[in-house]
């Protein structure tokens, strides 16, 4: 898939996207390609294709997939033209933190291209540094120390492009290469002082609320929000449906209480946005981690 394309890594904290080119020998490039080529091929080996909504985690024979994904021009302009692609080197920092590695290639059809890229987000333990471990190799039945910068690499990748559809299985690992939150619905601080302010939720102290409202919680408020759970239902029909499943829903006035324990405020927060439910059969009540309509 990726024979003799270049291989470029994606440089970290740095606000715009900057692109350099590695510089390998023959057999190193040989090889990365190779493995990045296996490894896009092995991602998607089997697995069902699941469209990315934020809402759901993949099991092991799924990947998720965003659709009209557009890639930045500086990853496509660097597979376009590799030789105006500045090498990867060393500065007078020390080597450039590297956000991931990628392997791309590019061909016209008719008047359009096709791009298809693989990702791998960069960990720091890829990182062969001198700086704090001591690096010996084997070498003709002897260990020698290597006092040269480096770096391994993986024989996966979390990310592949293809066309125009970005796929991966780790939201966590994609989220580091790519801005995903256009694609990724949580509550905006405004949606978060809007739900606290809604006319049947009662919370005393909505200062204290909004400093409980972690991610999990702003993409339960963003599911809640988006379903109209609270405008199509009352508070004491909500309580009676909360009753079934084994959730305690208290309510005053018309408005459903909002708790501060965190626990109970996962499981209101969880059942407003359909993810808390009792098992059929052993009648437990529980908390879902994730969700995908059938």
């Amino acid at each position: 898939m990726f024979e003799n394309c270049p291989v470029m890594v994606i440089k970290a904290n740095t606000r715009s996207v900057e692109v350099c080119k590695m510089e390998l020998n023959d057999d190193a490039q040989n090889e990365v390609c190779r493995v990045f080529s296996d490894a896009a091929s092995e991602m998607r080996l089997g697995k069902t294709k699941i469209r990315f909504d934020g809402r759901y985690n993949p099991r092991e024979d799924e990947y998720f997939a965003v659709e009209d994904y557009q890639l930045r021009d500086e990853i496509k302009n660097a597979i376009r033209d590799p030789a105006s692609v500045l090498a990867y080197a060393e500065e007078k920092e020390g080597f450039p933190n590297i956000k991931a590695i990628f392997v791309g290639k590019q061909e016209d059809i008719g008047e359009t291209e096709r791009f298809d890229v693989a990702f791998q987000c960069f960990r720091k333990e890829q990182y062969l540094s001198t700086a704090k471990w001591l690096n010996i190799f084997f070498d003709d039945n002897m260990f020698v120390q290597e006092k040269r910068f480096g770096i391994s690499i993986s024989n996966t990748i979390d990310c592949f492009f293809e066309e125009s559809e970005l796929q991966f299985v780790s939201y966590y690992f994609a989220r580091q290469i790519f801005d995903l939150g256009d694609y990724y619905r949580s509550a905006t601080d405004r949606e978060v002082t809007n739900f606290a302010n809604n006319e049947k939720l009662s919370i005393d102290d909505i200062d204290a609320f909004q400093g409980l409202t972690t991610s999990w919680i702003r993409r339960k408020i963003a599911q809640i929000n988006d379903s109209g759970a609270l405008e199509n239902y009352t508070a004491d029909k909500i309580k009676t449906l909360a009753k079934w499943e084994g959730i305690d829903i208290s309510v005053e006035n018309e408005k459903i209480i909002i708790p501060t324990d965190k626990e109970a405020l996962k499981a209101v927060v969880g059942f407003l946005a359909e993810e808390a439910y009792r098992g059929p059969f052993s009648r437990n009540t529980y908390i879902a981690n994730s969700k995908r309509k059938l």
